[in-house]
């Protein structure tokens, strides 16, 4: 593939970014229509269908080997439960606290569970930033009134298992990269959460064909927008910028989250939101070199 020139991708990089950050709106309207397994569904199915003549294009081939077709099934585990956790955190709570949360917290338990699993030693600045982030969360999640009820009812704790469901699919990414294109791995990872949600489907899938333009505009930005166009032009980035630059762009996200679910929302910014978020940013910062180092294998 011809690399694309740097400021054009700098421009596509920060779309995506955008797209990222407005998808938390996305759900939490696409919530109000339907169930979570129908949206998921076709998220899945559309996401697939604007990768694969992608990969035409490209020249990927849509193989799968043995090696390749475990990290496919993990993957499909993993994004299906993300995605359930997703939908109902954003329907039960602030889509944009969400999107704080989640997008900070989630390079930095990548980072810890790598570091826990694969034994790699932590440097002082490492576990600087991981406190650092630890209590950027803890503030988010306003600690000092927390209760099991207020975790539930603020949408809190799918947030925080978003973000370790988040963090193992990342692993998992990275090791299916060794024997498989990531387009590729994409590709047969959204098919076969498509198939996995199937069977939680209660009502005809075809009802969103009922749908009034509202939902189909958040339903075709957070499919095609937030996850097809949005990861691609996040691993061109990764591959001709290189991961460290690329993930850099990550640090824009929790601004958009928060934005668009004060604009399309009017939800609002809360203090604990915004210091803990700063914080948390500040650790993912400080260790972001370390992270790119060691779960990307192209480095």
């Amino acid at each position: 593939m011809k690399p694309v020139r740097t400021p054009v991708l700098y421009v596509l990089m920060f779309s995506a970014m955008i797209l990222w950050g407005l998808s938390w709106t996305n759900g939490k309207i696409l919530g109000g229509y339907v169930e979570a397994p129908i949206l998921m569904f076709w998220r899945f199915i559309f996401s697939a269908a604007a990768l694969f003549p992608l990969m035409v294009f490209l020249g990927i081939p849509a193989a799968l080997s043995k090696k390749s077709f475990g990290h496919v099934i993990l993957g499909a585990i993993f994004l299906t439960l993300y995605n359930i956790l997703y939908f109902t955190g954003t329907k039960i709570g602030n889509a944009g606290a969400g999107g704080v949360l989640v997008t900070t917290l989630n390079p930095l338990l990548t980072f810890f569970f790598t570091t826990m699993f694969l034994r790699y030693k932590l440097t002082l600045k490492d576990g600087i930033g991981l406190a650092l982030g630890f209590c950027g969360c803890l503030i988010m999640l306003n600690i000092w009134q927390i209760s099991k009820d207020l975790l539930l009812q603020s949408g809190n704790l799918y947030f925080l298992l978003c973000a370790t469901v988040w963090a193992f699919l990342t692993i998992t990414t990275s090791r299916a990269r060794d024997h498989m294109s990531v387009l590729n791995f994409s590709f047969w990872t959204f098919l076969l959460s498509a198939f996995i949600t199937l069977p939680f489907i209660q009502v005809t899938p075809l009802i969103i064909f009922e749908m009034d333009t509202t939902f189909w505009w958040n339903l075709v930005s957070i499919s095609f927008g937030a996850m097809a166009f949005g990861t691609t032009i996040y691993f061109i980035g990764a591959a001709q910028l290189g991961s460290e630059k690329a993930s850099s762009f990550i640090f824009t996200v929790p601004l958009f989250a928060m934005g668009f679910s004060m604009i399309f929302l009017d939800e609002r910014l809360t203090w604990a939101t915004a210091a803990g978020g700063a914080l948390a940013m500040a650790a993912v910062y400080m260790i972001n070199q370390r992270i790119a180092i060691k779960i990307d294998p192209d480095q």
